[in-house]
């Protein structure tokens, strides 16, 4: 079996988790953002553009989110959500597989791996070009002010 189908099989509880969280989040961004908005038209022109839309970046989740779900319906929403939640998906097991085939991974021989608050936390034992190394997977929160909304951060050790 492929590292990749490997990969799929061990997060596909914790992606499909992940997705419905992110839908919820959305979902919550979308309608606190319209009721914002209606909130703070009154005093737009006099708070001036500038306050006017650090306001509205912050319930948003930030200025990319802001431009991804300002206008859309709940449905919108959910497209969005669901697109970019792949794309994560994606790139996390892309990462990995790319640091398991780094090190010349051939094949798994035992694992053991966790669902957690913050994500998945996993040891795998495995075979590899030059002897058998342990495997280490491990998600963390991520994120900060101003920069990117919270997100989950899957850091790999190969020992």
């Amino acid at each position: 079996m492929s590292i990749a189908i490997d990969l799929k099989k061990i997060f596909a509880e914790m992606d499909e988790d992940f997705i419905a969280r992110q839908k919820i989040w959305g979902e919550s961004r979308r309608v606190a953002l319209a009721a914002k908005m209606i909130e703070l038209a009154p005093d737009r022109r006099k708070m001036g553009e500038w306050a006017y839309y650090e306001k509205i970046f912050a319930v948003a989740g930030g200025k990319s989110w802001y431009r991804e779900i300002c206008g859309l319906n709940a449905e919108g929403v959910e497209r969005v959500i669901e697109e970019n939640a792949a794309k994560v998906i994606k790139a996390r097991n892309a990462n990995i597989e790319k640091k398991l085939i780094k090190a010349g991974v051939t094949d798994v021989v035992d694992s053991d791996y966790a669902r957690t608050s913050d994500g998945f936390h996993g040891f795998f034992t495995v075979n590899t070009n030059t002897g058998r190394k342990v495997v280490t997977i491990n998600t963390i929160l991520a994120g900060g002010y101003n920069i990117q909304c919270l997100h989950q951060r899957t850091l790999v050790k190969v020992k």
